[in-house]
């Protein structure tokens, strides 16, 4: 065996840099011992362990030979503001490559928008935080078209995430919702680092989800995302609907109360309302507006249908439930890609229907090049031309 005689300070600013706690680079013979004494320089991997390390963390293997740990990795990201009002400093790898990604197509799609003379998406930026959140939620229910009668139609909240995006990219937002980096499985999204961003732009918004997080929980997320849109506010939401401090960023705050009104409006909430604080409650007014109980319970603590104690409570366990019912659903998706999964059924869901639609039209009119276009959609040129097939586009 070949020892690598590593710098182990350079494996640390690796993987802090990549946002990795030192158990999620153990994996089989690496284990969390070996790896704190190949840090601390009281033994060395070898060289293939030190390979499998670099390309894991994002770097090349020479890099791990450096003397001297290079300076912060300072990003050059957009201002994008936390929960707390606070500029994101130190982002993930993972959360850097899908944010440029996002990036990227709304670069592209911007461009191409312009050169077919298409005009600016009116609601971006249309209002500000000194609006009443409730004119604000009204009229993206009027620009999206979000109807009681088709909501009803909607069986579940799965359903009525399908339709809100479908909604949102009829009018022009690119919806990306992904829980890997691109469409690499072995790269997972944290949860616990963000939930969704939007990323406003008069011709081109982007809203991204974290598609890890329970399905229950993006709902909100989604409609969060779109509120930042409709202000002309970057933004990454990274707190679960439990949170026990509400945020001190205004812009937060007020798109939490437009994401509530566009999604369950006061005056229907109260009607609906029954009196009392049992779960019973929420779970009768989620149905009502095909959302989740996580949505309801939030509504109803704004609107001081039950306190705060009442509202923690239940609301950990709705959504430990969601979290429970998605890790099973998880479990089954990855026994059924081991035995061979269709990796279209999720290739639409992470780029967006919007995003992939748009390539293949360019593709048609030979206004974008097959190297570029499988670029943007993270797949080789090959697996271009097999979704271009997929699509009826010759």
């Amino acid at each position: 065996m070949n020892v690598a005689h590593i710098n182990g300070k350079m494996l640390t600013w690796a993987r802090i840099r990549a946002g990795f706690d030192i158990g999620r680079l153990a994996k089989g013979k690496i284990s969390v011992e070996k790896l704190t004494a190949w840090e601390a320089g009281h033994d060395f991997p070898s060289e293939t362990q030190a390979i499998a390390l670099a390309e894991k963390l994002g770097i090349s293997y020479p890099m791990l030979f450096m003397p001297t740990v290079p300076p912060p990795d300072i990003p050059v990201i957009p201002d994008l503001r936390t929960v707390t009002g606070h500029r994101l400093t130190n982002p993930s790898l993972d959360f850097r490559e899908v944010l440029n990604d996002a990036t990227a197509r709304q670069d592209w799609v911007r461009e191409d928008r312009i050169e077919e003379d298409r005009e600016a998406l009116r609601f971006v930026g249309k209002f500000s935080i000194a609006e009443d959140p409730k004119r604000v939620a009204a009229d993206m229910r009027s620009v999206l078209r979000i109807t009681s009668a088709e909501r009803s139609q909607c069986h579940d909240y799965e359903a009525f995430i399908k339709y809100l995006v479908a909604r949102a990219e009829a009018v022009g937002v690119l919806i990306m919702r992904s829980a890997v980096v691109r469409h690499a499985t072995n790269r997972p999204l944290s949860v616990g680092e963000f939930r969704g961003f939007a990323l406003s732009d008069a011709f081109a918004p982007v809203v991204f989800v974290n598609d890890a997080d329970a399905k229950a929980a993006q709902i909100f997320t989604i409609a969060h995302e779109l509120a930042h849109i409709w202000i002309g506010a970057d933004g990454v939401s990274d707190r679960k609907p439990n949170q026990k401090n509400d945020s001190k960023n205004a812009i937060e705050l007020f798109c939490d109360k437009v994401a509530a009104e566009l999604l369950a409006p006061e005056a229907e909430v109260r009607s609906q309302w029954k009196g009392g604080t049992s779960l019973e409650n929420s779970r009768r007014v989620a149905a009502h507006f095909r959302i989740s109980t996580l949505v309801a319970l939030r509504r109803a603590k704004d609107l001081g249908l039950i306190p705060f104690d009442v509202f923690i409570k239940q609301v950990e366990s709705e959504y430990d439930r969601f979290s429970e019912i998605e890790r099973k659903k998880r479990e089954q998706q990855k026994k059924s890609e081991k035995k061979g999964g269709n990796f279209w059924a999720s290739f639409e869901l992470r780029n967006g229907k919007a995003f992939n639609t748009a390539i293949a039209a360019s593709l048609k009119d030979r206004r974008v090049s097959f190297t570029d276009a499988a670029t943007l959609m993270g797949i080789t040129v090959a697996s271009t031309v097999r979704y271009l097939r997929r699509v009826g586009v010759s």
